[in-house]
């Protein structure tokens, strides 16, 4: 009995459990890392953007985002969090729609139709760019959704926000728009 008793509690991590366990702490905000391990790109650190192409196959250049603030939101259609989070990205959007301030929201979903889908659902209207190369040399590996980075027009990291954020923090973030 006490052999059957060990068996049935004895759990063999598959491969697919293993990718959902890590789904979901990628989804709750949650590095397999510690958080030191997040981003290498720190609050002081200059960056020097890439382009940026949008879902609607439009670029965005570098020389277009050069002196302005620029805020970056990492998201995917399928994070509770960023569903949270998205509304007050939005709020903000439209607040400084008429500064320099530029609000770029980056999916990192697998496929674009859901990023799209999702933001023609939600009547979305910040600009929303897919994962590129590029912008995983720059911010490196996106380990946790959401995540903001909120960039001055002198190209210097003023916020690294990993996680959800409150209507009011993100609407804080209009400071630096002036």
């Amino acid at each position: 009995m006490h052999a059957m008793t060990a068996s049935i509690f004895m759990i063999k991590p598959n491969a697919t459990l293993l990718r959902l366990l890590y789904a979901l702490a990628l989804c709750l905000g949650v590095s397999l890392q510690a958080h030191a391990a997040v981003t290498s790109l720190k609050k002081g650190a200059s960056v020097a953007l890439p382009e940026f192409t949008l879902l609607d196959g439009s670029v965005m250049t570098s020389e277009s985002l050069k002196n302005k603030p620029v805020l970056l939101s990492f998201w995917a259609s399928w994070c509770p969090y960023c569903a949270r989070q998205n509304p007050y990205i939005q709020k903000l959007h439209e607040q400084v729609k008429d500064s320099d301030m530029q609000v770029i929201t980056i999916s990192i979903d697998k496929e674009l139709k859901a990023a799209s889908d999702y933001v023609k659902k939600h009547n979305y209207t910040f600009k929303v760019a897919k994962l590129t190369p590029a912008l995983t040399a720059v911010f490196g590996e996106i380990k946790v959704i959401p995540l903001v980075y909120v960039i001055d027009k002198n190209g210097i990291i003023q916020e690294v926000v990993p996680g959800e954020m409150f209507e009011e923090d993100v609407l804080d973030m209009r400071k630096y728009a002036k």
